[in-house]
């Protein structure tokens, strides 16, 4: 084929201006992305989110909201719910023994009245491990200082040190009359122009400051990345203007934002969520006053109008503002004053669960109404209802409610009230109880697997049970491998032998399998007494100790109130007490310098143990002392010198060969915290811990003379 110069140049010509063309085409497009990129990528209210949150505290919630209790729930929280509100987890300033955290002081030190920062990583890795992402309370209206009202602490993180001055501090502030300096700028604006909320209990922050903005920023992206949070709630948002929660949002780039924007109209709540560009939910407090004015018995209360339809009542009945909608009943606060939900709890769960939005679950109805609520997210689950569902109102009067709600597999339909209703032959009943019902159609009901207890140590007897929803068969594993239709089929309590166990478990049904639990478990011989002993600083001239026990998730008391029961030094330089009273295999022990500022970090132990004075933990407002193991103190025992016995090999995979001299009877291994997991008599120079988990353990012998010596060992 034979072309000519004038066809050559007209197709290098053609092919030149496609190109160009091609290239304006990619350069309008990235534009485009570029332009669209912070709304669609980095908005934290997810379009159509499947979603169901727990808030894991209430106020004053200490014992039922630890991190290491929380922990333990892991596998059962994480069957129902996506997400976890935390409560404030930084150092605030108050005693740890008694503050909820929404005065914090340090933002990159996340020691609190919940636990440790350690602690906490272990709970957001674990519960991450399993789907279900935790959002951090985050409370950056106002901070407090160290000592005063107004020493903030420097901090540093990635290499930048944060300091701040006066002039982070509104000049609005009331530590102005109390003779405190404050030059920031005055209090913003909320959306409808009038001055944001003032808090006196700590000082308002000028968030137009440069320095503010970008701790602010450095503080979001240490949550996210060091500790493993995946979204925010944020505290008293009519305290700042709402622009800044969009810069937030933008420089953390998380999966979830959540305003608290306190205000029962719905007009402010919505230009709320215009102010920060759509880039953030808010809670719908409409959608809780609505509930709130229905429990008086008019269930025509929870229905609003969006262009002449009838539709569920708050933020959530305009569907173009849902997604950006968080449902709730109660919360922390509202649960303590008068604004607290005093109607039928079930139904009104059923209500939120089956409707758009991104419902919130209160931890103390989760607590009293576990099962019923879990049915409810199973069947909101099934059907895949979402926060940008479509909802047809199908019958509203005082003592009914009906509705019709599209998920993306299915729908279902939601009955309220004492009035009659029969459901369409072709849905299935996922749940009901007294004046509620739930009905879907298509989808897939899973199967919801309880087990109880939850990970923790127990005595011996122990047993676990497990149960399942939709006819599921249930199975499981004791040797820490993943259970599968193969595994030992569970048809009746299992017993749990002395030591540690991992029992995993998973529930079958046609539709499919429930996830995966894990619950870790050590089982311990009771004892009738334990002593603990400690070696506190020198500076201490007295010691008290506080010792209390977790029943049912309730702190109890064993030595009387904080700060606890006076003790005295022994010859060793150890402060000593027996405890006797105790019900449960572990107690919790804190020991203090007479309630004068200082004091250890929680311990805990399961049997006699003695703990040396460590490094400091915290030092604001108390002193907190972490303590050692001592693995060579024992009371007044004699002991086998370390040279006459030998472990090997140390760290160890699995087994562990002993030299013992031969007047040794006895061999026990012990946890860290001193828990007695397995006792031996010495018929063997083997010991197979190829099961345990992974960590420190100590090995204890002892001689027909009562001499005992102990070594600690590493499990690889």
């Amino acid at each position: 084929m034979v072309i000519s110069n004038f066809e050559a140049q007209n197709t290098y010509i053609n092919t030149y201006f496609n190109l160009i063309i091609m290239k304006k085409t990619f350069i309008t497009l990235f534009a485009l992305f570029l332009f669209f990129y912070p709304t669609f990528i980095k908005a934290q209210a997810p379009a159509q989110a499947t979603d169901v949150m727990l808030q894991a505290f209430y106020w004053d919630s200490y014992s039922d909201s630890k991190w290491t209790t929380l922990n333990s729930q892991a596998s059962e929280l994480a069957q129902s719910f996506t997400m976890l509100w935390l409560p404030p987890s930084g150092d605030a300033n108050s005693p740890y023994s008694n503050t909820m955290g929404y005065t914090d002081v340090y933002w990159f030190k996340q020691n609190s009245s919940f636990g440790t920062q350690t602690e906490l990583q272990t709970l957001i890795s674990n519960l991450k491990s399993q789907g279900t992402r935790c959002i951090a309370d985050i409370v950056i209206n106002h901070r407090n200082g160290v000592t005063s009202w107004t020493d903030f602490p420097s901090e540093t993180y990635n290499g930048v040190t944060y300091t701040w001055g006066s002039w982070a501090i509104c000049n609005s502030d009331e530590c102005v009359a109390a003779g405190y300096a404050a030059t920031g700028a005055p209090e913003g604006y909320k959306p409808d122009g009038t001055r944001c909320d003032d808090f006196g209990g700590a000082r308002d922050l000028d968030h137009s400051n440069v320095t503010v903005q970008n701790t602010i920023k450095a503080y979001l992206q240490f949550m996210k990345n060091d500790m493993g949070y995946d979204g925010w709630r944020y505290d008293m948002t009519k305290g700042y203007p709402a622009n800044y929660t969009a810069m937030y949002n933008d420089a953390a780039g998380a999966y979830y934002s959540v305003g608290e924007y306190w205000d029962g109209a719905y007009d402010p709540q919505v230009a709320w969520i215009d102010a920060t560009s759509k880039k953030s939910t808010t809670f719908d407090w409409s959608f809780k006053y609505a509930l709130n004015n229905a429990s008086g018995g008019d269930l025509t209360k929870l229905v609003w109008t969006y262009n002449g339809a009838n539709q569920p009542a708050g933020i959530i009945h305009n569907p173009n503002y849902r997604r950006y909608a968080t449902t709730f009943i109660d919360n922390h606060d509202t649960y303590r004053d008068s604004n607290k939900f005093t109607g039928d709890v079930l139904m009104a769960n059923a209500f939120m669960i089956c409707s758009p939005g991104i419902p919130c679950v209160f931890l103390p109805h989760w607590k009293q109404y576990k099962s019923q609520i879990q049915a409810m997210i199973a069947a909101r689950r099934a059907v895949q209802v979402h926060s940008e569902s479509a909802v047809t109102v199908n019958q509203s009067a005082s003592n009914l409610y009906v509705a019709t709600v599209t998920g993306k597999t299915g729908s279902l339909i939601v009955k309220l009230g004492s009035g009659s209703y029969s459901a369409p032959s072709d849905y299935t009943l996922a749940t009901s109880g007294n004046d509620y019902a739930i009905w879907t159609k298509g989808g897939s009901v899973l199967p919801i697997l309880t087990v109880t207890p939850a990970s923790g140590t127990y005595i011996t007897g122990q047993t676990v049970t497990m149960t399942a929803t939709g006819s599921a068969d249930i199975y499981y594993t004791s040797d820490g491998t993943t259970p599968t239709s193969s595994s030992t089929k569970y048809t009746s309590p299992i017993t749990l032998p002395v030591g540690p166990t991992t029992v995993k478990a998973i529930a079958i049904n046609a539709n499919g399998s429930s996830s995966v639990t894990s619950n870790s478990y050590t089982i311990v011989d009771k004892k009738t007494s334990i002593t603990v002993r400690f070696k506190a600083p020198t500076t201490w001239t007295s010691v008290d100790v506080y010792v209390w026990e977790v029943i049912n998730g309730t702190a109890s008391e064993l030595l009387g109130k904080w700060p606890g029961t006076a003790v005295t030094k022994d010859a060793a330089g150890y402060y000593t007490y027996t405890v006797t009273n105790f019900t449960q295999p572990t107690i919790n022990v804190i020991f203090n310098n007479a309630n004068k500022g200082e004091q250890t970090v929680d311990l805990s132990t399961t049997d006699n143990i003695c703990w040396n004075v460590g490094s400091v933990a915290a030092t604001s407002p108390n002193v907190k002392y972490n303590a050692d193991v001592d693995a060579s103190c024992v009371t007044a025992v004699e002991k086998i010198p370390a040279d006459n016995w030998k472990i090997y090999p140390n760290p160890t995979s699995g087994i562990l060969h002993l030299d013992l001299p031969e007047t040794v009877n006895k061999v026990v291994i012990s946890s860290v915290l001193g828990a007695k997991i397995k006792e031996l008599e010495v018929m063997s120079k083997q010991i197979d811990i190829s099961s345990y988990p992974s960590g420190m353990y100590f090995i204890t012998i002892s001689d027909n003379n009562g001499a005992v010596s102990t070594k600690p060992i590493m499990k690889k």
